[in-house]
């Protein structure tokens, strides 16, 4: 599948692949490292069935991941997704790659029924947080120490049904 953002260019999104591996690491080392060991909680997150990891691209060359869990679907309650991490490299973020995976992530969570989905952010994480919130989430929550580090997150939701 291709997307395009302001910009013009074309991306390509497709699942992760084992060689994808590296990739998602080292950018999870590089971009959560103030947060704790990504590096290896990601790697976790990808041996999980229900979680989903795409890669996006220019080419043969990896921008950026997302990873989303799919919750079970539960008597009487929505079903929701949960974005576990999305990361792009530094030297190509603000240049709407991080739009166009969240949105692409929105697509994939829509075609399996999921009505909500939520996330976490780090308190101090103000990029984050104004990023999240311009596509639309709202806080719903905190939790103090959540992160390994030792630091505070905002839960934040977004409607997906409409």
């Amino acid at each position: 599948m291709v997307g395009s953002v302001r910009s013009m260019e074309a991306f390509d999104f497709r699942l992760a692949k084992e060689n994808d591996l590296d990739f998602i690491s080292q950018l999870s080392a590089r971009v959560f490292l103030k947060y704790g060991a990504y590096d290896e909680t990601v790697l976790g997150w990808l041996l999980e069935p229900e979680v989903i990891t795409v890669i996006i691209a220019a080419g043969a060359d990896p921008l950026g991941f997302a990873m989303l869990t799919l919750e079970r679907e539960k008597w009487l309650e929505p079903r929701r997704g949960h974005l576990l991490a999305i990361g792009v490299l530094p030297k190509h973020q603000r240049k709407g790659i991080g739009t166009a995976l969240l949105e692409h992530m929105e697509k994939i969570a829509r075609k399996y029924g999921i009505e909500e989905m939520l996330l976490w952010t780090a308190v101090d994480n103000q990029q984050a947080l104004s990023f999240f919130q311009n596509a639309g989430f709202h806080i719903v929550g905190s939790e103090d120490h959540y992160y390994p580090r030792g630091q505070a997150a905002l839960a934040l939701s977004k409607k997906l049904s409409q």
